[in-house]
C-alpha cells in the first residue's frame, strides 16, 4: 500500500526531484553525524 503511494507519487517530475534533493540531504547529514562521531572518538583517545 505505502509503496503504490510512493510508486504514485514519484511519478510526477517535481515529486521526483524533491525526492532526489531530499535523499541528498539526507546524504549530507548522515555524513556530517559520522564525521562527528569519528572526531569524538579521535579526541577521547588523543587524552588518553
Amino acid at each position: 500500500m505505502i509503496g503504490a503511494l510512493l510508486a504514485g507519487f514519484a511519478t510526477k517530475p517535481w515529486a521526483r526531484t524533491a525526492l532526489r534533493y531530499g535523499a541528498i540531504a539526507l546524504t549530507v547529514l548522515l555524513f556530517l553525524f559520522a564525521l562527528r562521531r569519528s572526531g569524538e572518538r579521535t579526541g577521547r583517545l588523543a587524552e588518553r
